[in-house]
């Protein structure tokens, strides 16, 4: 009988709450929203007060389970006291809402407790990928903020679910839903159905700056999650950051995501640079939001996640894993395309730009009067041509050139490599493919890489006929 309640629940709004208490959603710190559901609001979004990520448990007859254990062991502890000032209750569980560190470094204190920790399925497999590289960042280019982060210990989920589970706590069902990718590829929703309460993880922001940044991220699905949220008809929502809100903050995520797409999208159009957007990118009516160091990054992930989607590029190349979107712009007719990968072995790009022309054939000598003009436009870089040959590139023989890079003034970093350059011509339209490679100044290295990049190329194919201008 349960089971068939929480399905009616879930899936239909829920009727109206006879007796509302009257909640300050101003309020910081813990923060009692019934009897047994409190959620716990940090007073900022500074690294001392764990990036500003919430948290929160429900207390039942059996014991507690607490949502998110925060930033580092030291605001876990403060986390802990704090249910310690409403309940001596076991801790039975702890559910990660997701994968980033503010909401799971804390995780070896609730272990230590004897908490089962809960999450779904990607969720640990995306902590135990990405958290040393996390820890090595900030170690080697935060020092000061990895003094707060040296004692974290990298604590797994116990257990995880795919799409739904339940977890009763004597008098309290709380219910665990994936709705798929939206924040991050394995967002968990906190629900206590009889409460009509939820916590959404990072899903809802209120007053900050979201995190479209994962690489997991799916925005559309993301906006329907918030739809969602709204169907459910909910008394309280405790936002990922931010104080507890109700339903309207929902409509401000919607238009947050869905505006800034449309901003990059438009200026992708206009092949405006990534590099340039970052900085002249904003959202109306967000002045005031906290964290706002995460607006570029925002603009990098929705540049790099509509490009393909704007463009609409009338070829492809098959690229080896690891091979990302790194900026790009323009239309099917005209525009340009950069991917680029990160390894080991050095740094790889490859950028395609294409136009419409009239020519029926081209010269070796068109690889170097755009090379001129390239070194004309970009004035801090230095281009020595080392030699011609014939490149493949999709089975063709196509003109090419090739020689070493570097920035001009040193002083902005030490960096340089090794290009090369085709040109081809495909049913009215011209090609430039350009090859380029970091890798220290170890020349064997930048040989190999450029080995490999030319084999990639060779991949280059022609999909239909160029649209638009």
């Amino acid at each position: 009988m349960k089971r068939m309640l929480l399905a009616v629940v879930l899936t239909a709004p829920l009727l109206s709450y006879a007796c509302d208490t009257g909640v300050d959603l101003d309020r910081h710190g813990l923060v009692q929203l019934t009897s047994r559901v409190y959620a716990y609001i940090p007073s900022g979004s500074s690294m001392d007060e764990g990036l500003g990520a919430n948290s929160g448990f429900i207390v039942g007859k059996d014991g507690v389970l607490v949502v998110d254990s925060r930033n580092t062991p030291a605001l876990a502890r403060k986390l802990l006291e704090t249910i310690r000032t409403v309940t001596d209750a076991r801790i039975l569980y702890l559910v990660n809402t997701h994968y980033h560190p503010d909401h799971t470094w804390g995780n070896n204190v609730f272990k230590d407790e004897g908490a089962l920790i809960v999450s779904t399925t990607e969720t640990r497999g995306d902590l135990k990928k990405y958290s040393p590289a996390y820890l090595s960042y900030y170690k080697k280019y935060k020092p000061e903020t990895y003094e707060l982060l040296k004692n974290v210990q990298v604590v797994l989920p116990d257990t995880t679910f795919k799409d739904e589970r339940e977890i009763d706590l004597g008098d309290v069902t709380v219910v665990l839903r994936h709705f798929g990718p939206g924040h991050t590829s394995g967002d968990c929703v906190v629900i206590v159905p009889e409460e009509r309460i939820v916590f959404t993880g990072g899903l809802l922001s209120n007053g900050y700056h979201p995190n479209l940044g994962d690489q997991g991220a799916d925005f559309d699905n993301w906006i329907a999650i918030l739809d969602r949220f709204k169907a459910m008809e909910t008394r309280y929502l405790v936002p990922g950051t931010g104080t507890v809100c109700k339903a309207g903050v929902l409509d401000k995520n919607k238009d947050y995501i869905q505006t800034l797409r449309e901003i990059c999208r438009e200026e992708i159009k206009r092949k405006t640079p990534l590099e340039k957007a970052t900085f002249s990118v904003t959202v109306p009516g967000t002045e005031g939001y906290l964290q706002d160091n995460l607006l570029p990054f925002n603009v990098q992930a929705v540049y790099r996640k509509e490009i393909l989607d704007v463009i609409k590029p009338n070829f492809m190349i098959s690229l080896p894993q690891g091979f990302m979107i790194n900026d790009g712009g323009g239309s099917t007719g005209r525009g340009w395309i950069r991917w680029a990968k990160d390894s080991e072995e050095g740094h790889l790009e490859i950028e395609v730009h294409w136009q419409p022309t009239s020519r029926s054939e081209v010269i070796s000598q068109d690889i170097h009067d755009r090379l001129a003009r390239y070194v004309k436009e970009h004035e801090g870089y230095e281009m020595e041509v080392e030699g011609s040959k014939k490149l493949d590139i999709g089975g063709e023989n196509a003109h090419a050139a090739y020689g070493s890079w570097k920035y001009k003034r040193e002083s902005l970093t030490r960096a340089g490599g090794l290009w090369t350059w085709a040109i081809v011509l495909r049913d009215g339209t011209l090609y430039t493919i350009q090859l380029s490679t970091i890798a220290g100044y170890q020349r064997a290295r930048e040989e190999r890489n450029m080995v490999q990049l030319e084999r990639i190329v060779a991949s280059f194919r022609i999909l239909s006929p160029q649209r638009g201008s």
